[in-house]
């Protein structure tokens, strides 16, 4: 692909500069008007705040830093431009040794480590959230933070047209109008219940019931009587920015695959590099034109780190990439029935005990059951725990008792099993000692056993928890064919709950017959409402880690209810290695969960 096709073909970015603005973010960013950019002559702490920002800001990346960074002295932003220029005028020739060097490095001799020896930050703006997935899928050397659908609403326009993705295929293929005709019917409906949904959320819970507590002094007071005026104004604030989280968080079910978002990347040269090769190999036109820009921008900050992700050896890796997933689709349709079934699922749930095995790997049939309208069966199930180490405390304990002994681990293995359960117990305690917060973890003997949960979950609630990158992952495609679920705050409201199932049926429609000619492209008509299967296996100290931080109060309440089924089942299978995880929240639904952290956050802001 030429680079002026994959400019033509690149999202256009929602910012807008004039040529002035354009002229002051030059020695920053590597181009002033594309939707993909990477960021140069920079310190790394401003941009580790950038993208921080960036996240929970409708803006790009380049009208942000105009607007909150570039002007603020005390940042020295200016000055160190002036010497990064000065410093880049006196080493090119250094540069170009440097260069040859790593070309000789990585490819003359293959020495993959000394791409972690470098990175960048790259923003990829006006995206779709298919891409995002794509983007978020590395484990080790990069980080991403994404555009929050919780403190940005999705209801503007850019030039009178909703922020969705218009895949070329499908625009220029008959189904464009009614492509066009379900996104603006799904983006109508959410413009229009916003308001609704925070007026509600607000009548449901108003400000004289809640209690607030001080952030400086710890005190809890009703609304209604706090005295001192800066609390005051710390309370008004953190409930306006609650009751906003919580109708974006519950009115996402209407928002489709493809919409629009940014997302910052961070990485070492290697794997945004893999990064690369993987983008270049997805089946989408998006991802594959994302690939190109990327690469055009990164090779002007750490060129020569990703000069294997195109080249000859680098398309030879794609197309084994490309041809692996095939295969798996292949192998799926020879030997697996086909099954889809259809319906709506409400956010209340039960779980049942796991069942007991013996064996290393243990197949379970604990199931996370949704209350439905539809006939149940297994594979409607939410959390299922299907498989775990049989001698998961076992495992454990030598892994604990290892470095402190000077015996081959089968032998530490063999006196373990011999070893009284209360014995194991006393050793596992030990171990833990006592923890304070859930980022007091345990050690890495933790990591010799694991867990292996099937879930389906609704693809909004897959979004946030893909962000765990440790825990070993897969996906099914997204469709129309799990069926969808009604969350408590859309159920509540008639008007919206009407409209909601309306928007499902057009979409599930639609997508049903697109789907045959085109499943790739048909993913982006599926709204986040709607159910996606992921299997995740994760080793015990992961567990920690993800139960304890995704069941806190002020998280969405579709992953807090997941997270602690998980936790359920864990604990059903293993009490012992489960009672030290102690910071699981096992609270039912709150409705204003960020209040706590948004009074923390208004105090912060006080105190600037």
């Amino acid at each position: 692909m030429t680079h002026a096709r994959f400019l033509a073909q690149l999202t256009p970015s929602s910012e807008t500069l004039t040529p002035a603005q354009a002229r002051f973010v030059e020695p920053f960013f590597t181009n002033p008007d594309r939707s993909i950019v990477a960021l140069k002559n920079l310190p790394e702490v401003i941009k580790g705040a950038l993208f921080s920002r960036y996240s929970r800001s409708a803006k790009g990346v380049r009208r942000l830093f105009l607007d909150e960074f570039l002007g603020r002295r005390a940042l020295g932003i200016e000055d160190f431009s002036r010497a990064a220029e000065h410093l880049r005028s006196q080493v090119s020739a250094g540069e170009e040794q440097a260069e040859d060097f790593y070309r000789r490095v990585l490819s003359d001799y293959g020495d993959d480590s000394v791409g972690e020896l470098g990175g960048a930050h790259l923003a990829c703006q006006d995206i779709s959230q298919i891409a995002a997935r794509a983007l978020e899928t590395g484990r080790v050397g990069i980080a991403y933070l994404e555009k929050s659908s919780r403190y940005v609403p999705f209801d503007d326009k850019v030039n009178g047209q909703y922020r969705y993705y218009r895949p070329r295929r499908i625009m220029e293929s008959p189904y464009a109008s009614a492509y066009v005709a379900t996104m603006d019917t799904l983006f109508d409906a959410y413009a229009r219940h916003l308001p609704i949904l925070t007026a509600h959320v607000a009548e449901k819970n108003p400000i004289a019931n809640i209690e607030f507590e001080n952030a400086l002094t710890g005190d809890v007071l009703r609304y209604t009587d706090i005295r001192d005026e800066d609390m005051l104004k710390s309370a008004q604030f953190a409930y306006r920015q609650s009751v906003k989280a919580r109708a974006c968080d519950m009115l996402r079910c209407f928002l489709p695959l493809a919409t629009l978002t940014n997302v910052g990347v961070w990485g070492n040269g290697r794997a945004l590099e893999y990064m690369l090769v993987k983008l270049y190999a997805d089946p989408l036109d998006e991802a594959q034109i994302i690939a190109h820009a990327a690469h055009h921008e990164l090779d002007q900050v750490i060129g020569p780190f990703l000069k294997r992700a195109n080249d000859a050896r680098g398309k030879t890796y794609q197309a084994f990439l490309r041809d692996m997933s095939a295969r798996q689709r292949e192998l799926a349709r020879t030997f697996l029935p086909r099954h889809a079934s259809a319906s709506v699922i409400s956010s209340e749930a039960t779980l049942a005990p796991p069942a007991r095995a013996g064996g290393n790997l243990v197949p379970t049939s604990a199931r996370f059951l949704g209350a439905q309208t539809a006939p149940r069966n297994d594979l409607d199930a939410k959390v299922a725990l299907v498989g775990y180490d049989a001698d998961a405390v076992d495992r454990v304990v030598a892994a604990i008792l290892f470095p402190g002994s000077a015996l081959p681990k089968t032998e530490i293995v063999a006196r373990v099993r011999e070893l009284s359960d209360a014995a194991k117990a006393q050793i596992v305690r030990a171990y833990v000692g006592a923890r304070q917060n859930r980022r007091h973890k345990p050690g890495r003997a933790f990591e010799h056993t694991a867990y292996d949960f099937d879930l389906l979950l609704n693809i909004g609630e897959y979004r946030d928890l893909q962000r765990h990158r440790v825990v070993t992952s897969d996906r099914q495609m997204f469709t129309t064919a799990h069926g969808y679920e009604v969350n408590a705050d859309v159920n509540a409201v008639a008007e919206i709950r009407a409209d909601y199932a309306r928007g499902m049926e057009q979409a599930a429609a639609f997508y049903e017959r697109l789907a045959s000619e085109m499943p790739f492209e048909a993913q982006y008509g599926v709204p986040f409402g709607f159910r996606v299967r992921y299997n995740v296996r994760l080793n015990l100290r992961e567990a920690y880690h993800w139960l304890e931080l995704r069941s806190a109060p002020q998280g969405h309440p579709d992953y807090r209810h997941t997270s602690q089924e998980m936790f359920r089942a864990i604990q059903a299978a293993h009490p012992l290695l489960a009672e030290p995880m102690k910071f699981v929240d096992l609270t039912p639904d709150v409705p204003l969960g960020r209040l706590r952290a948004e009074m923390r956050r208004a105090r912060q802001g006080q105190n600037r």
